[in-house]
């Protein structure tokens, strides 16, 4: 299992979102050290969404609107439901949140991110279908838009959620 380099490869940057519905496309966020990739896909209509969240909590940002967790994944679910997915049939993976990055508090960043993403889905009546959060290692991830498959590639493995 390899991750995919094709021309259907959509890459979310940090506090980017990435969105398809076309079978051949590949969505991916690379480099996730604390920052937290959420993969939503919707099995009947076969929208595919990636956010590339960076920090726990923060200011709405027009140029990175899932930079914070808590101020855009209102914006990245109404991005998903206007391409024709419902959250309640969707699947939710996410990945990274490593220990990285820490505070002058010592509060670790990625545990923050991971707290705070899953409070925020808890508050909306969701929750994570799999998840491969915390850690200590960077990783890179890959939404398949085909089948909803969430590839996890780390230093020596790829693996899938």
């Amino acid at each position: 299992m390899t991750l995919t380099a094709s021309p259907s490869l959509l890459v979310a940057g940090i506090g980017e979102i990435v969105l398809s519905s076309s079978p051949d496309a590949h969505l991916v966020a690379y480099g996730l050290g604390s920052c937290i990739a959420l993969a939503v896909w919707d099995p009947r209509t076969r929208v595919g969404g990636l956010a590339h969240f960076m920090l726990p909590s923060g200011p709405a940002s027009p140029g990175s609107p899932v930079k914070f967790i808590d101020s855009g994944i209102d914006s990245y679910f109404r991005a998903l439901e206007a391409r024709g997915a419902a959250l309640n049939r969707c699947t939710l993976k996410a990945a990274g949140a490593a220990a990285m990055l820490t505070l002058g508090s010592g509060l670790a960043i990625g545990r923050r991110n991971a707290e705070t993403l899953q409070a925020a889905l808890r508050d909306r009546g969701l929750s994570l279908t799999a998840a491969a959060l915390g850690g200590n290692s960077g990783r890179t991830v890959q939404l398949e838009v085909a089948d909803g498959r969430f590839l996890i590639k780390s230093l020596s493995s790829v693996t899938e959620l």
